[in-house]
């Protein structure tokens, strides 16, 4: 119903209105001033009169037993009078004695025996007896066909003055509003101002009523490409999305006689796309502060929220990019500073962290202690069971080391099937212990684990060096351990030895050990 009215023109809304309030009024002066007859209260008197005029005319001709003036006085009654649908003369017995009409089909006794507008029952007296009555069937007072509803006085009311009325209130509401139009107040020149901005703008009355909106405005949807004048902005189903809600940004604007921006709007288009607005509201006040209306404006921002879209779509795609990248980088820095079979550091990363971390030790005055390990007879090994194998045991015996291991601590392959490790901050003794588990560990488990060769004994020998033996880099602390190593080898291997003065064969400082080795 809404979206009916909301078609009709400005015009014919008022006539419409006016017409239906005239209506309205004389249905009211009628109620209270009775100016149109009851057609109930009309019709009783005059059946009323009639039956007892008919009744007076039956008793006479019965008293003097006229019975053929009877039947053709009733026969005429009936045809003259087209309210009567049938009259019986009834003897107080039952027994009808003349009828007219088809008097079974219409007569329905009153329950109570008392007359109704459709049925009445007038008494006849004879020799001061009661001789019989009179029945009458009369037509329904309802009408019942549309002619007879036309006969009606207030229905005949409504079919003449309501489209007459509405017809020429609608004819002087047009002429008048051409003259009371908004939009004919206001120049061309400002109209044709208004259609240059980009920004699609409306502006309203105090009730919320378009009064003036710019080709921007028109350009927002299809339907605002049709009359807008008179129309409310907030029953525009287009604009609010058919959705109550408790205060529109304009209404608000108004209310609170303050300036609403930046609010965001999305107006769905018929092909299921969306057009994205930020409004702003500014209300139009005169002097005392009183409102008068609000203009409204619509910056589409479609095309910048498609941009922005792509952007976020080409970051979200850069980060994975980047991820990627840095994932890379990462395999890179692992294959360039681990060992490929163990993941141990190779040498250079070993040696470029060990070499800080040596010096950052002596300046702080805290130990630090190397350990160098080699795998015994391990060309025994790749001879006798293959590479495959000896890749096997080098895997295992770099597992079994990384095992005793601290975070702090630096695992390397220095050679083949030879081994270093840094354990900053440990003392002579705690290397020694570290050593001495690594080596158990790896006579205990390694051969075992390789289950492809069966009776494989795998055993390791290492050597121990620390600060404490006075090197003075990182080069000599390695060949320290390195002489230790040698001595486990050369005194029966699968064991541990500590770098000591008498390795050297009597040399009396580390620097002739190194030189000497």
């Amino acid at each position: 119903m809404r979206r009916f009215f909301g078609r009709l023109t400005p015009a014919a809304r008022l006539a419409l209105g006016l017409i239906s309030l005239i209506v309205t009024l004389l249905l009211v002066i009628d109620l209270v001033l009775d100016l149109v007859p009851d057609q109930s209260d009309m019709h009783r008197r005059i059946r009323e009169s009639t039956s007892e005029r008919l009744a007076v005319q039956i008793t006479s001709l019965i008293q003097t037993q006229e019975w053929d003036t009877l039947k053709l006085t009733v026969s005429e009654s009936l045809a003259r009078d087209k309210e009567i649908l049938s009259i019986a003369v009834r003897q107080q017995d039952g027994r009808i004695v003349f009828h007219a009409g088809e008097h079974l089909r219409y007569w329905s006794a009153p329950p109570s025996g008392q007359s109704t507008l459709t049925h009445v029952r007038v008494p006849i007296e004879a020799d001061h007896a009661h001789w019989g009555d009179v029945e009458i069937s009369y037509k329904p007072v309802t009408p019942q066909t549309l002619g007879e509803w036309l006969q009606v006085p207030v229905v005949a009311l409504a079919f003449v003055v309501v489209p007459a009325g509405f017809l020429a209130f609608y004819l002087y509401m047009r002429r008048a509003l051409q003259y009371l139009d908004p939009a004919s107040a206001v120049p061309d020149r400002v109209r044709a101002a208004f259609d240059v901005l980009m920004e699609g703008v409306a502006v309203i009355d105090n009730a919320g009523r378009i009064v003036l909106c710019n080709q921007a405005f028109r350009h927002l949807h299809p339907d605002a490409a049709g009359e807008m004048m008179g129309k409310n902005l907030s029953q525009l189903s287009w604009l609010t999305g058919g959705a109550e809600a408790p205060e529109r940004p304009w209404e608000e604007a108004m209310r609170s006689q303050t300036v609403v921006s930046g609010q965001r709007l999305t107006i769905t288009q018929p092909d299921g796309g969306e057009s994205k607005l930020i409004l702003n509201a500014s209300p139009i006040q005169e002097s005392g502060s009183k409102t008068r209306g609000c203009i409204v404006t619509f910056s589409d921002m479609t095309e910048l929220y498609r941009i922005n879209e792509l952007l976020i779509g080409n970051l979200t795609e850069l980060d994975a990019a980047r991820a990627q990248v840095e994932e890379k980088n990462e395999e890179l820095r692992i294959l360039a500073t681990r060992d490929s079979l163990t993941g141990c550091l190779n040498r250079g990363a070993f040696v470029a962290a060990a070499e800080p971390l040596f010096h950052k030790m002596r300046q702080e005055a805290r130990n630090l202690s190397c350990i160098m390990a080699d795998i015994d007879f391990f060309k025994r090994v790749n001879d006798t069971h293959g590479h495959m194998i000896g890749d096997q045991v080098i895997t295992a015996v770099a597992r079994a080391l990384s095992s005793h291991m601290r975070a702090s601590d630096l695992l390397c392959r220095f050679g083949g099937e030879e081994f270093c490790i840094v354990l900053p901050g440990a003392s002579d003794d705690v290397a020694m212990e570290v050593a001495e588990r690594v080596r158990g560990q790896i006579e205990q488990n390694v051969g075992d684990g390789i289950r492809s060769v069966e009776t494989l004994h795998v055993t390791c020998s290492l050597g121990v060096a620390s600060l404490t033996a006075g090197a003075n880099n990182l080069f000599d602390l390695m060949t320290l351990a390195d002489l230790a190593l040698y001595h486990s080898k050369q005194t029966g291997r699968n064991r541990v030895t500590r770098w000591t003065e008498g390795l050297t064969h009597g040399t009396k400082n580390v620097s002739e050990a190194v030189a000497g080795a």
